[in-house]
């Protein structure tokens, strides 16, 4: 779970990001050279195809403590390794799913086309979403291992 920073009683969010390694990774690594370095708050699960995030990986996610979890795939008819967009929006929809199991507000889960050329737009998505989970606060684990939404 995120923590306060030093920086005084700030929370700052713990926000796994799952980026596709054709076109994520390529923006993470631009955006860090081009526009300055990602919140500190996102750790990067570098996958093959944003495909591969399943709802099992957004449940593990949570369960390891992450406030948010940010799963960025290739552009629509874009995809370099196949279009695999419609089973993302499936693996999103039963995350969801989980989510509410697990009593966790659908706001912590986003998910976004993106592509290499548009470095600016995905180090926005990141900032954006930082606040998003900043303002939601943090998501707590019971002591029976159960994750509920801070009241």
């Amino acid at each position: 779970m995120g923590d306060p920073s030093s920086l005084g009683n700030r929370f700052e969010p713990a926000i796994r990001g799952f980026f596709c390694q054709k076109c994520g990774n390529d923006c993470l690594s631009k955006s860090g050279e081009l526009n300055g370095d990602f919140p500190a708050s996102l750790k990067n699960v570098r996958i093959i195809c944003a495909e591969k995030v399943g709802p099992d990986l957004i449940r593990q996610a949570f369960g390891s403590g992450a406030d948010g979890v940010l799963i960025c795939g290739c552009l629509v008819g874009l995809c370099r390794s196949m279009d695999n967009n419609a089973v993302v929006l499936a693996h999103i929809h039963q995350g969801t799913r989980v989510m509410k199991e697990m009593g966790i507000a659908p706001g912590r889960l986003r998910q976004e086309w993106i592509c290499a050329p548009g470095v600016d737009s995905v180090l926005g998505i990141v900032r954006e979403f930082t606040e998003q989970i900043r303002a939601l606060g943090p998501l707590e684990i019971s002591a029976l291992g159960l994750l509920r939404e801070n009241a």
